[in-house]
């Protein structure tokens, strides 16, 4: 088997987009999940006079990150599993299940969009221009809540995506106008500048 110029292109990004997304998988859980980066952490407080806590801020974000690059590596192991199934008609053929070329920066944006919509969907709870029954303003504040919330954030980003532009639909609809309502105003409006 030998195996073609760009061929080792694609082994390539395949083994960056696969250390890429498990480092920051593993920078995440060690972030959020022990005290490893404790003097760090505590050099965050809130700060100015939108008590921004920058702890909840850096946590929810590395959250959502965590929940972006799980999906990630979990599309990634589904994809090599189909690029390197011995039942294929060419087993030399790796484009055939993972183009990396073309899902490279996928790969790369996928976690951060996670960590932003994390941010996103918090500020939506708490403006509450979106609510979800079982976050009440108390639990909400909860470490392992803000935790799921940035998980949840990640990993379903597509569907979050979605629900966004639904409450942009809902907050910037156009105004419905009738027809004679329109003419009316048309009418009002010129007669105004005569």
């Amino acid at each position: 088997m030998t195996i073609k110029k760009h061929d080792w292109v694609d082994y390539f990004l395949i083994v960056l987009v696969g250390f890429y997304n498990l480092t920051l998988l593993l920078f995440t859980i060690i972030w959020l999940f022990t005290n490893f980066f404790k003097e760090y952490k505590t050099t965050l407080t809130s700060v100015s006079e939108l008590a921004v806590n920058e702890g909840v801020t850096y946590g929810l974000f590395f959250s959502g990150i965590l929940g972006g690059s799980f999906y990630c590596l979990r599309k990634f192991y589904q994809r090599l599993g189909d690029t390197f199934t011995p039942i294929s008609p060419d087993p030399t053929n790796i484009s055939r299940g993972i183009n990396m070329k073309t899902w490279f920066f996928w790969y790369l944006y996928r976690p951060i969009q996670g960590g932003v919509l994390a941010l996103i969907l918090l500020s939506l709870l708490n403006s509450n221009l979106i609510s979800i029954k079982q976050f009440t303003p108390e639990n909400i504040k909860s470490y392992y809540t803000l935790i799921s919330i940035g998980f949840l954030s990640g990993f379903g980003s597509h569907e979050l995506i979605h629900k966004i532009e639904e409450i942009i639909k809902v907050l910037f609809a156009k105004s419905k106008l009738n027809s004679s309502n329109a003419e009316t105003k048309v009418k009002e409006n010129n007669e105004s500048k005569n």
